[in-house]
């Protein structure tokens, strides 16, 4: 039997049914039935596809919602605003420690130069009845508190607050510039400054450094101070045995004073300058003290392991021996 007499068709998963030659319109009406049937399935399996995809139901709102306990809030504001306001006592340098309306204010002012320990300063500020009158301060000794009151009636203004800020900032930083030429200049000059700093003396020899021939001579510098300056306002010299138009020369080579700090600007000016007008050094010869030899002392008598050398011991013995010879 030939290919053509034994076609083999399957239709609905059932055995292979063979049919006879003359069978062709059958066999054509089979395979129209087989596409028909596979366009179904196909329409079914996308019907069945699609009955799967179906949108997201919204979440189900819960009966309760979630409440935050009172105290955590309370406690988060409380830390939080601790934070801001210790930042800005750093930025500022300025803290409102307490205040009680119609009562008292207490403004600590921290000190943020190098120091060995932290510095702070404060002001207790009474406003009972509308006064506000310091009844209590931590300053520095010597603090001119009235050259900062003087263009202020009032102490609780906020920019008399800030101006006593940066008197107590230049305050130290006269201390300290004082103090590092004091260490600079050791036994070369003498240095004087009233308590607040407001004034500084600096007397020392100095020379003429282009004229061979030119003798030395005593300058006393004065330095004046306003409350909040950390450069001198003024510069002036008393009235000494200076050569004849020495102090005109001087305040053009102290100008360097106004833009630098004290110690550098004096050595700008009378040890490395280009000014004529030098810092005589001076050469100090003390008398060496003779250098006083340590005592003997006899060791400490141990009586457990007695090692204690004696030269009388060692010569009886020597003059023993020389008699037994």
């Amino acid at each position: 039997m030939t290919t053509k007499q034994l076609k083999i068709t399957r239709l609905f998963g059932k055995r292979a049914i063979r049919l006879p030659e003359d069978c062709d319109d059958l066999q054509d009406e089979i395979q129209r039935l087989e596409l028909q049937l596979k366009e179904k399935q196909d329409e079914m399996f996308q019907l069945q596809r699609n009955s799967y995809r179906h949108k997201a139901s919204p979440m189900k709102k819960k009966g309760e919602s979630f409440v935050r306990p009172e105290k955590l809030i309370l406690t988060n504001a409380v830390s939080r605003l601790k934070k801001d306001l210790e930042l800005m006592s750093v930025l500022s340098g300025i803290e409102v420690q307490s205040y009680v309306p119609d009562d008292h204010c207490c403004i600590v002012y921290h000190m943020q130069h190098a120091a060995e320990h932290e510095v702070k300063h404060g002001l207790r500020i009474e406003t009972k009845n509308g006064l506000n009158e310091v009844s209590k301060l931590s300053l520095p000794l010597g603090f001119n508190l009235e050259a900062v009151m003087e263009n202020y009636d009032n102490i609780m203004l906020p920019e008399c607050l800030v101006d006593f800020r940066k008197a107590l900032v230049a305050y130290h930083s006269r201390q300290k510039q004082f103090d590092t030429l004091k260490r600079m200049l050791n036994s070369e000059a003498e240095l004087y400054k009233v308590l607040d700093g407001s004034q500084m003396q600096i007397s020392f020899v100095a020379q003429n450094d282009m004229d061979e021939d030119a003798k030395p001579f005593d300058v006393e510098l004065v330095l004046d101070y306003r409350i909040n300056d950390i450069r001198p306002k003024q510069i002036s010299f008393k009235e000494t045995d200076l050569p004849e138009g020495a102090v005109d020369v001087l305040r053009q080579q102290c100008a360097v004073f106004k833009k630098k700090s004290l110690s550098r600007a004096f050595r700008d000016t009378f040890i490395d300058g280009a000014g004529p007008y030098k810092l005589v050094k001076q050469v100090s010869s003390p008398t060496a003290s003779p250098r006083r030899r340590r005592a003997l002392r006899p060791h400490r008598r141990d009586y457990n392991n007695d090692d204690t050398f004696l030269p009388e011991h060692c010569s009886e013995v020597e003059h023993s021996d020389g008699d037994d010879e």
